[in-house]
């Protein structure tokens, strides 16, 4: 394709960047209406989390349609329709291994198929109960959620993991959350593979903390908080108050 064909997308991380949920307006009214219209003049907008496809998917409802979703930290892409473009699989023997190494210290979710099996008592609808990893569909599991009681447990659980099964596995800390997926995945791998699926010419990333820092330095143009941690400030080309501002502010630079 042509590079003056290539369209300009923004990539978002979701929680505490597009949905606050613990807020009154979870999403803001004016990204929202940003996105429509950035999408309406024929831009892409994407969303780039941990979550697994379900949860986003049941969570922006039909207000909200984004062009793709990178989730699982990067281990899964679905196009606007549902359409399984790009996956990164864990093994079953290292999501046991990790499952069993961490069941006592922390509640644990496994990504699979799309969809979030808990290993713990269940707290979201979403999520399919299941006792042990016998029951997970083995050749289809993209990743491990884990929440630990603090941040220094969950830098800790990280470290960890590279040491014990960097070969096999990658961890994120955010905040008290750790995302585990295949070796060689990231928000930042799953960035660069949807601009090549989507032949994008710039593309713009946002994100607010440590697991969103992959995605910013993949950005051709990387935005964060003045409230995010300073390593993203320093990484990223502008600190912006909201995705709204994001997209105005790359539309100016396309």
């Amino acid at each position: 394709m042509n590079e003056q064909n290539k369209k300009t997308a923004l990539i978002s991380d979701f929680d505490n960047t597009l949905f606050f949920r613990n807020t009154e307006e979870q999403f803001k009214a004016q990204d929202i209406f940003e996105i429509l219209f950035f999408q309406k003049r024929g831009g892409l907008f994407g969303i780039c989390t941990g979550r697994s496809p379900d949860s986003i998917l049941d969570t922006i409802g039909h207000f909200m349609h984004p062009d793709f979703i990178i989730s699982v930290s990067g281990a899964l892409i679905i196009d606007g329709k549902g359409t399984v473009l790009d996956k990164h699989c864990l093994d079953l023997a290292t999501t046991e291994a990790i499952y069993n190494r961490f069941k006592d210290k922390a509640l644990v979710v496994v990504h699979a198929d799309g969809h979030v099996y808990a290993l713990c008592k269940m707290e979201y609808p979403l999520q399919i109960q299941i006792e042990s990893c016998d029951e997970l569909p083995a050749d289809r599991i993209y990743g491990i959620s884990m929440r630990l009681p603090d941040e220094e447990a969950a830098a800790e659980a990280v470290q960890c993991i590279q040491e014990e099964y960097g070969d096999r596995a990658a961890a994120f800390q955010n905040l008290v959350n750790v995302d585990i997926v295949a070796a060689g995945c990231s928000k930042g791998t799953g960035a660069a593979k949807a601009k090549e699926l989507f032949s994008i010419g710039k593309m713009g990333g946002i994100g607010d903390s440590f697991n969103d820092l992959p995605l910013i330095e993949a950005a051709d143009v990387g935005f964060t908080f003045p409230t995010s941690p300073e390593a993203l400030i320093s990484a990223a080309d502008h600190t912006v108050l909201s995705v709204s501002q994001a997209i105005e502010t790359l539309e100016k630079e396309a």
